[in-house]
């Protein structure tokens, strides 16, 4: 996620999505990076208004160590994130071409300006006080940067990251003619899930790595 708020890590059962991809042979790793909760405010602080920095920072470091174990292919990590997570993995994309084999970006902001008030400000303040650090935290300036593998993820009727976040930066990537690849679910909101939407969901992830080469082990 690597946003304010939630903390990723702990020693709670996190739902069954870690574990299928683990049983899928693959490695889990997640780090709560500098701007998440629990580790006093001098952690919190860095990103406050600057998003997009040194977070995308502290999860390049994650990907490093993970480059240094034996049993990590440091040819096949991938980043995937939804909604704060899925801005990640566009800025991470665009900061370290080559580090990441793949990304799966999920329901993104792209623009924060487009983002609801009562959150974004918070951490932001406003775009008129402070134009520079949204210009700086957006994700469509550098988008056409992104020469890695990068499937899109978007719920058509998201209420809380509005579609228009997504078709800012599929527009933006079109009209550079770089490639990417998108799954948008017609009627759904930032809950992307059900019976049948969420296998629908994960296996367009699973194919999207596979068809790249983002496989586990024979």
């Amino acid at each position: 996620y690597s946003g304010p708020g939630p903390q990723i890590v702990n020693r709670g059962w996190n739902g069954a999505l870690p574990q299928a991809i683990v049983d899928r042979g693959y490695i889990w790793f997640a780090l709560d990076n500098r701007g998440s909760n629990y580790r006093g405010v001098a952690f919190e602080q860095p990103i406050y208004r600057a998003m997009g920095g040194v977070e995308v920072r502290d999860q390049k470091a994650g990907a490093e160590y993970l480059r240094t174990l034996d049993f990590v292919d440091q040819d096949k990590i991938a980043v995937d994130g939804w909604s704060y997570g899925g801005y990640m993995t566009l800025k991470q994309l665009q900061a370290d071409p080559g580090l990441y084999a793949a990304g799966i970006s999920g329901a993104p902001v792209t623009r924060w300006e487009l983002y609801d008030t009562h959150y974004t400000e918070r951490y932001m303040g406003t775009p008129q006080d402070d134009g520079a650090a949204y210009d700086a935290a957006s994700a469509i300036p550098d988008a056409t940067k992104i020469s890695d593998p990068l499937l899109i993820i978007h719920g058509m009727a998201d209420d809380n990251v509005v579609f228009e976040n997504a078709t800012e930066i599929i527009s933006a990537m079109q009209e550079a003619n770089v490639p990417f690849e998108m799954m948008l679910y017609p009627g759904y909101t930032h809950r992307v899930s059900g019976e049948q939407i969420s296998p629908h969901r994960y296996n367009t992830v699973f194919r999207f790595l596979e068809s790249h080469g983002v496989t586990p082990p024979e």
